[in-house]
């Protein structure tokens, strides 16, 4: 079976309707270039964003690391100055019981019970009380 041959009308109607089809893809092609153009601007973006990510991540870790040491340390340090202040108050409790040895066997010989002596030993005694006072140990460090 043959076909007819065509007649020049309907040649430049297929002409026509494929160069009407050709511009249909021509501009197909042109938006799907700028489609592609944009999504390598998206995906450029969203690697420079998990980039940023991952170092701040790292840096948050690092922060977060140092500053468990520095609370560590802290701690560590609340607690040197308790122990320090426990010590001291011994020392403050043995001075005491060594002014208050002093001053009893003082206020026993007969020449200190004047009336005038008697309240210079109780000044010094009032005076030794309050210079030898215990801390409160619980607000070290606080």
């Amino acid at each position: 079976m043959t076909h007819p041959d065509p007649g020049p009308a309907e040649t430049l109607r297929a002409a026509a309707s494929l160069e009407e089809s050709m511009s249909g893809l021509r501009d197909e092609m042109a938006a799907l270039r700028q489609r592609s153009k944009r999504d390598r601007k998206w995906i450029v973006g969203l690697a420079v964003s998990l980039a940023l990510d991952i170092v701040l991540s790292v840096v948050v870790a690092v922060v977060a690391v140092q500053a468990s040491q520095a609370n560590s340390l802290a701690q560590q340090n609340r607690q040197t100055q308790v122990l320090t202040c426990e010590a001291g108050n011994q020392a403050r409790s043995a001075s005491v019981s060594l002014w208050t040895y002093v001053l009893d066997a003082t206020a026993k010989e007969p020449e200190n019970q004047t009336p005038q002596r008697k309240q210079q030993i109780e000044q010094f005694r009032t005076y030794m009380q309050n210079a030898y006072a215990q801390r409160d140990c619980t607000k070290a460090g606080a």
